[in-house]
């Protein structure tokens, strides 16, 4: 089975044999269990997926194995698998559509990476060119609902859950994201992919504004990667396309809830399903443009060593200069 060109870049990224996946879904479903068909997903460079069908039972599954090589990930990504089974239970405690688990196995037995098995969904996602202006519209004020849904559920630390249900984070939410962004550094700066000075203004743009974020004191449950491709709609008995699921929500962490806003700060029909308007002050401001150089940072150095994708790493690049120039704009050195 051949990589597709998205895929073969990546570090993270490995397919595996039909009689691999075939050994899988016997030690899941029985000796019985015949794999009819088994269909490699393109664009996945974190995860390696596959669909496939099997007869004894009769059922479509997502077939997920995690990265071959862990020495540039960071800490939040070794464990993610392990965790996004007990995420979706706290998403479906709340009737949240979200993914169903079959299996998380780490043992070796059948493969020997860690591999999540869930129960297929016909669907197709948010970003699909088959969807209308108008559903679409109607489809993000119905996320929003949905977001609003998943940031009431709440903790009292901020941080990455664990498996177990406990939270490796800290008691505000400065000590998380300067704990981020030093790793975020510590990485960038390894691999050149950013030079010193910026690196040191970027940590610095955590390290000494600590009150600026600990405005913040409820821990909200946040995806951290809720774009369109990670919500799944189907048509459902009125006929009307809904969202059927939230996927790939190993990355969630406990946080500020406009973090998640990175990705919707200008959408309204998401933010009037979620039925909240963003302050327009200049300390909110300066949080949600400190949370996109987070993001720019981290995914720079996720496209330039992680997956090679240069045109995105420069992207991120310069999405990160641009965002510390507004944040001094907003915030200076007055605020600090």
């Amino acid at each position: 089975m051949s990589m597709s060109k998205e895929n073969q870049f990546s570090s993270l990224y490995a397919p595996i044999t039909d009689e691999q996946i075939l050994s899988i879904a016997r030690d899941t479903f029985g000796e019985g269990c015949k794999v009819k068909q088994i269909s490699l997903l393109k664009g996945g460079q974190f995860n390696t997926t596959y669909v496939f069908e099997t007869e004894a039972p009769e059922g479509k599954w997502v077939l997920r194995l995690a990265p071959v090589e862990h020495a540039h990930l960071y800490s939040f990504e070794k464990e993610m698998m392990a965790v996004e089974a007990y995420i979706y239970g706290l998403l479906q405690a709340e009737d949240i559509p979200s993914s169903r688990v079959i299996r998380y196995d780490a043992t070796g037995n059948s493969i020997a990476r860690p591999y999540l098995l869930i129960e297929f969904i016909e669907s197709v996602q948010l970003n699909d060119p088959s969807i209308s202006p108008a559903e679409y519209s109607r489809l993000k004020k119905e996320l929003g609902e949905h977001t609003r849904q998943l940031h009431a559920i709440t903790s009292d630390r901020f941080g990455w859950p664990q498996p177990d249900g406990s939270i490796r984070g800290y008691d505000k939410w400065s000590g998380m994201l300067v704990e981020l962004a030093a790793e975020v550094a510590e990485k960038c700066r390894k691999h050149h992919v950013f030079e010193d000075h910026v690196l040191n203004e970027f940590t610095a743009v955590f390290n000494d504004n600590r009150p600026l974020f600990d405005d913040i004191t409820v821990p909200s449950l946040v995806h951290n990667d809720l774009w369109d491709p990670n919500v799944l709609v189907s048509r459902g008995k009125d006929g009307e396309l809904h969202i059927a699921a939230l996927i790939d929500a190993d990355r969630a962490v406990y946080a500020d809830r406009e973090y998640e806003f990175i990705v919707y700060e200008n959408q309204p029909d998401f933010l009037k399903g979620y039925g909240y308007e963003l302050s327009m002050e200049v300390r909110p401001r300066a949080r949600r443009v400190a949370y996109q150089i987070m993001m720019a940072f981290l995914c720079a150095f996720v496209y330039e060593v992680q997956i090679v994708k240069p045109d995105d790493a420069d992207w991120c690049k310069q999405n990160g200069l641009q965002q510390l120039k507004a944040f001094h704009e907003i915030w200076g050195e007055r605020n600090a």
